[in-house]
């Protein structure tokens, strides 16, 4: 018998890998969710990430989603940081109506945005956002955006846990296509027609609260707030059961 929890897809965020979500990915699948957690087109070490956009990282889930979609499942999609822009526009021709309408069965049925770009405006991209000008905690290089020492250095990288922790996690932190960060958004976040919940992190230093809930207003998200700086899937074990938590909520509406 087919499982009726929906799929839990996620995106993860610039510079991150899957491997950083697993205390996330781990308890859900305990839980018995199927969860889909790819590495991004746009985010690697290698030539391959040159180029790629939001665009690039719909289609790889696309490619994983659909066979479970088509099956009838419906799915929830989570994005943290960057990985806010691509699941707005997974969404597009994918929800549970949407489909429906074309006679299909299964889709999304509700987005969950961590710390994350909901951006509200069409044209809008990540760079601009930020005024035009990367933060000194990455600069370009070739087709890439590279952490830069200042950016990967404790005292700088915005994430609430032991030093020792940061460096060990550091080190597995990898480039960011230029064009993902200048990639103009051409489905928004209130294009977005499923339910949306999005999770502020009141301690948020790179993303600050204010510009998350004004992004969460605008794109008519259900605000919940989590005292947390942006990662608070890595800062301990109860704050990621809290993202958990608000996670399967969601999928159980």
């Amino acid at each position: 018998m087919a499982s009726s929890k929906p799929v839990i897809v996620i995106f993860h965020g610039a510079f991150f890998a899957p491997v950083h979500y697993r205390k996330l990915i781990e308890p859900l699948r305990t839980q018995g969710y199927v969860v889909i957690a790819p590495p991004l087109p746009c985010t690697g070490l290698d030539d391959s990430a040159a180029g790629r956009t939001y665009v690039d990282d719909v289609k790889r889930i696309l490619e994983y989603l659909t066979p479970y979609l088509d099956q009838g499942r419906e799915a929830v999609v989570f994005a943290h940081s960057q990985g806010g822009i691509a699941a707005s526009a997974l969404t597009e021709g994918q929800t549970v109506e949407d489909r429906k309408a074309r006679g299909l069965k299964g889709g999304i049925k509700s987005v969950v945005y961590l710390a994350a770009l909901a951006i509200p405006t069409k044209g809008a991209s990540l760079l601009g956002i930020m005024g035009g000008t990367p933060p000194p905690i990455y600069r370009a290089e070739g087709p890439f955006y590279v952490l830069t020492e200042y950016g990967l250095s404790p005292e700088n990288n915005n994430m609430n846990i032991p030093k020792d922790e940061q460096i060990a996690i550091s080190k597995g932190l990898v480039h960011q296509s230029k064009a993902s960060l200048e990639a103009a958004v051409q489905f928004t976040a209130v294009d977005v027609t499923v339910p949306k919940t999005y999770i502020v992190c009141l301690e948020d230093q790179g993303l600050p609260a204010a510009l998350q809930e004004s992004m969460a207003q605008a794109a008519s998200c259900q605000i919940v707030k989590i005292k947390s700086g942006h990662f608070p899937f890595l800062e301990s074990d109860e704050k990621a059961k809290e993202v958990v938590d608000i996670i399967v909520d969601v999928a159980g509406k």
